[in-house]
């Protein structure tokens, strides 16, 4: 492909992926205003405490996904059609038989619910989880479809369809909550629009691609292509073993030490945070199948420059995310829901450092998806993993840190172990480069986010302006003020050079 295709394609997945997370934040906070007026602080504490045990029964799916994406980029870039067709026919049957396991391991969970909740339960909890067990089951039924358009660099259609039919669950949602107060009816309605979604799109890939209408009938995959995922896909079982623990324990351990009332509180903050690193995670996830492409066609120098250019991008994007997180984060809560939904400044300091860590990670990680380097990370996942859960359970349990203590555990061990060697990893097998002078880079930007950060919350200290007016003009001064540094500080770099002809030629398309 191109260079301009490529370009284009990336462009359009990373503007319509950026579009529909920004929709998708209005939505979810309509959402959850609603649900924090109308239902106990104990319901959003449920949310998130089965949100991660899901996440935790997610192990099954051993990355098999990321491994099958990664496997048609070859076949998609040279028109293999009976490739493709056996890739996904392979695709499916295993993803039934993760749903099955899903279903056995939720099964097996449901009579011990109760224990993963500090101070009693909520009345049908067990019926509640099976609802939330039943919507992860039916994510997994057509998304084998969606990895096609992953791959051929057409994720804005996925893109689309998802936003389409979040809109509609919240609309519904919201009027459920309103009129009848009902959380049941309230994941009922979660199930049967990723149902529908999941239908439409694969009725949109059917017709994009007739030759996968009739899979059943799609000759068998060869066992080297065979042999190719079951290799990639053990690598990932590290790595979905590493990202689960660190990412799907933290409202499990704070709802097991604290109880479900402070799950609901880190929730709010959580629910900002995790939508603002959507924006960037899908707006970088984007171009992952360009990247793909790139390994294909592009040499080691160029990939170098793409590199450089990604981990420039990713950082400023993070940099005024950062910036906007701690000087408005706190007058954000109070005006939204108030000011008993606060947590302390120490516990909001640690949640936006922990933010912007996992976000410096989001190249390396990219790169590595796209040039199918899993194998390479598997043990360093484990090691990552264990190492999370370990801290986590020490700051939180033994030293009595509260949630600020499971955010720390993950702040070590992205800062002891893969701030360095997933970067490492990328510039050593996809580019061919030492790590030296990446790691300065990593370590200016790193040193311009914490001073951004301890500055900003200082700013929100002095600027004590109330209500929406004052959320305003906060914000206003705190951009401009980091604006400013930013230019300030790297006008002389080559990649700020094209960052500014990438907003241009943004700006001119729009």
């Amino acid at each position: 492909m191109e260079e301009p295709s490529r370009l284009k394609n990336s462009i359009l997945n990373s503007s319509v992926a950026s579009l529909t997370q920004l929709a998708t934040i209005l939505a979810k906070f309509i959402v959850q205003t609603t649900f924090i007026h109308e239902l106990a602080l104990n319901y959003l504490g449920i949310n998130g405490l089965f949100s991660n045990i899901l996440m935790l029964l997610s192990f099954s799916e051993l990355g098999l996904g990321s491994a099958i994406v990664f496997s048609m980029y070859r076949p998609l870039a040279t028109d293999q059609r009976g490739e493709i067709a056996a890739l996904l026919s392979f695709y499916r049957k295993a993803y039934f038989c993760i749903a099955a396991t899903v279903s056995i391991l939720g099964l097996i969970i449901l009579p011990f619910i109760d224990l993963f909740i500090k101070n009693g339960s909520v009345p049908y909890i067990r019926i509640y989880f099976c609802l939330f067990l039943a919507n992860t089951i039916v994510s997994y039924l057509f998304a084998y479809k969606r990895s096609v358009l992953t791959a051929d660099q057409k994720d804005y259609v996925n893109l689309t369809n998802q936003f389409i039919f979040m809109l509609f669950q919240s609309i519904v949602q919201v009027a459920v909550l309103l009129v009848w107060k009902n959380y049941f009816l309230f994941l009922i309605i979660q199930v049967i629009c990723t149902l529908l979604s999941n239908l439409v799109i694969s009725m949109q890939v059917n017709s994009r691609y007739p030759y996968l209408k009739n899979l059943s009938k799609t000759r068998r995959l060869p066992k080297k292509d065979l042999d190719d995922i079951v290799h990639n896909t053990m690598g990932l079982i590290g790595s979905q073993i590493g990202g689960i623990v660190v990412f799907g324990t933290d409202n499990l351990l704070i709802s097991s030490f604290l109880g479900l009332v402070s799950v609901g509180l880190y929730t709010n903050y959580s629910l900002i945070t995790n939508a603002l690193g959507g924006i960037l995670n899908k707006a970088g996830g984007a171009v992952t199948a360009s990247l793909g492409n790139l390994a294909v066609n592009g040499s080691k120098e160029h990939v170098y420059q793409i590199f450089q250019r990604y981990v420039f991008l990713n950082f400023a994007l993070t940099f005024f995310i950062v910036s906007m997180l701690a000087s408005c984060l706190d007058p954000f809560i109070k005006v939204w829901i108030g000011s008993r939904y606060l947590l302390s400044m120490t516990t909001v300091f640690v949640i936006i450092i922990n933010f912007a860590i996992n976000q410096m990670r989001q190249p390396a990680l990219n790169f590595i998806a796209a040039y199918g380097l899993y194998r390479k990370i598997g043990w360093k996942s484990i090691i990552e993993a264990l190492f999370n859960l370990l801290l986590s359970v020490f700051f939180i349990a033994v030293l009595k840190f509260g949630i600020a203590g499971t955010l720390l555990g993950t702040i070590l061990t992205n800062v002891l172990i893969n701030a360095w060697w997933e970067p490492g990893l990328v510039l050593k097998y996809a580019i061919g480069k030492k790590p030296g002078s990446y790691l300065e880079d990593y370590l200016t930007y790193m040193m311009v986010l914490c001073l951004s950060l301890t500055s900003n919350f200082y700013l929100s200290t002095v600027l004590d302006w109330h209500g929406f007016a004052g959320l305003f003009l906060i914000a206003a001064v705190s951009l401009t003020a980091n604006i400013f540094i930013f230019v300030l500080l790297f006008w002389h770099k080559k990649e700020f050079a094209f960052l500014l002809e990438l907003l241009m030629r943004i700006l001119k398309k729009i």
